[in-house]
């Protein structure tokens, strides 16, 4: 998974996800395109906790917050 993922990043590379990565990718609920955006641009996407709504409210609730910050980005790159 990551060398194919690093294929289709690089420029330099030639690649792409195969059968078995777009499976693991479907368990996890990860649209392939959005994965690539993800990896690619994780840092700039977000910058605090990173999870499914509900491990963000588990983690917010857990530390007291009353917001769960990033949400609407981690919500639209799982559900594409």
């Amino acid at each position: 998974m990551v060398d194919e993922t690093g294929r289709m990043i690089r420029d330099d590379k030639r690649g792409a996800i195969s059968s078995n990565a777009e499976k693991i990718l479907a368990r996890l609920n990860i649209p392939c395109e959005n994965w690539l955006t993800i990896t690619a641009d994780f840092g700039k996407l977000f910058h605090g906790p990173v999870g499914t709504l509900q491990e963000l409210t588990s983690y917010c609730e857990h530390l007291g917050k009353r917001r769960r910050h990033f949400s609407k980005n981690c919500q639209y790159f799982q559900d594409g």
